[in-house]
């Protein structure tokens, strides 16, 4: 059994310049973002007086758009590369930014959150993608974990930054702040990062495209039900970024400050373990490490419902933060593995659904069990996804080996 789950050891890892360069970029993002994450709900609700799941639903037209913008994007990212299409979406999203220190109405706000949406997540299925084409198939997983490590040490500063000129200035400096920083990424990207799209997808031709476009990535089994699994388990994970702030402050009193401290504990424990950690999960398969990460996001959720001021919550973050350790990372390299070398972007886009699609549902779910049954239920609800997703990760274990098992019976002798 322990052969089944075991991977290859690896031996000293080196990286390019450019992997290098990506690896400063997402940092100089994540610090710049997270400014405002820990608010935004608090935001909304402060401004227009409405239901909490109301407020959700902004995020849920955010999601969508960027479900339309990640179908396109990164179909033209496999075409024509993967530089161009993040410069536009850092211009657009900092003038998206920017408009927002002003909306007071829900009509603004819905907008230009659909706006922004469009753009949000180009940057990362980009860099995702640029990782695969210039880091070795053996060694993404580190490189996955380095990328993680650096954007949340961006999202460790960035909330006390945030809160900082929350607290000396305004909500509106900080939206103008980051769409200063967003212009200067631009420039960043536009002046140091190279086009690593592979020389032979650029002659790919029309039947290529026809044949193995997004009907194949829906008929790939394995993908879409890892894909799903991951989903359930996001479902729950966004309801302890997206409406924790608001569940502790309305129903224990915790200021915003407070719980930015959690989310620089989460941040603070992926820089220091993210990497320690992935390498020692790289030596097992992807599935197993996956269905147990769930297993761990379950427990540390379920924790949130009997917390009750800063410590205990600060628990529960830091037990769900262990899952998400284990989880992003290899799901990650999963993926990029599985991929075939001309759909990559595409597949990396899916994937990079996960978090907008579960900021807008997750929250939905989540605000509709607190309006409707007790605050706590969202809790309840958040760990009990968590743990279907951890049994079908096993499945989809289980349905590779017996695959692959029935490859090899029916395969002709040699």
């Amino acid at each position: 059994m322990l052969n089944l789950l075991r991977g290859k050891r690896k031996n000293k890892i080196t990286y390019s310049r450019q992997f290098w360069l990506l690896f400063w970029g997402s940092f100089f993002t994540r610090s710049s973002i997270s400014m405002i994450w820990p608010f935004v709900t608090v935001i909304i609700r402060e401004r227009l007086d409405i239901a909490l799941t109301t407020a959700a639903f902004l995020l849920t037209i955010q999601s969508i758009t960027s479900l339309l913008s990640t179908i396109v994007v990164s179909s033209i990212m496999d075409k024509v590369g993967r530089k161009l299409p993040i410069v536009i979406s850092l211009i657009g999203g900092a003038l998206a930014l920017a408009a927002m220190a002003t909306a007071n109405t829900f009509e603004q706000w819905a907008v230009l959150m659909a706006i922004y949406g469009l753009f949000v997540p180009v940057f990362n299925i980009g860099v995702n993608t640029m990782v695969a084409d210039i880091v070795a198939p053996e060694n993404r997983s580190p490189a996955y974990a380095l990328i993680r490590m650096i954007s949340n040490a961006g999202i460790a500063i960035g909330p006390v930054m945030g809160g900082a000129l929350v607290t000396l200035m305004s909500f509106e400096a900080v939206y103008y702040t980051i769409a200063i920083a967003y212009g200067l990424l631009t420039i960043f990207i536009i002046t140091m990062i190279q086009e690593t799209i592979p020389d032979t997808l650029e002659a790919e031709d029309d039947e290529t495209e026809t044949t193995k476009g997004y009907g194949y990535i829906l008929r790939d089994t394995v993908f879409m039900g890892m894909f799903a699994m991951f989903m359930l388990v996001m479902f729950g994970n966004t309801q302890i970024f997206v409406l924790l702030p608001v569940y502790a402050k309305e129903n224990f009193g915790l200021v915003e400050s407070q719980y930015s401290l959690l989310l620089t504990i989460n941040a603070t424990m992926v820089v220091l373990f993210q990497y320690a950690l992935t390498k020692f999960t790289d030596r097992y398969k992807p599935l197993p490490v996956m269905a147990w990460s769930a297993i761990i996001y379950a427990i540390g959720l379920g924790t949130v419902a009997v917390g009750y001021d800063l410590p205990t919550f600060a628990v529960s973050m830091i037990i769900v933060t262990i899952g998400e350790l284990m989880l992003m990372p290899t799901a990650l390299t999963f993926i990029a593995n599985i991929a075939p070398t001309e759909l990559r972007a595409r597949y990396m886009g899916i994937f990079g659904l996960g978090w907008p699609l579960a900021a807008g549902i997750g929250p939905i779910i989540g605000g509709f069990l607190n309006d409707n049954f007790s605050p706590v239920a969202m809790w309840i609800g958040a760990s009990g996804m968590a743990l279907i997703g951890a049994f079908g990760f096993f499945l989809i274990m289980l349905y590779q080996q017996r695959t692959k098992a029935k490859r090899v019976m029916t395969a002709p002798a040699q």
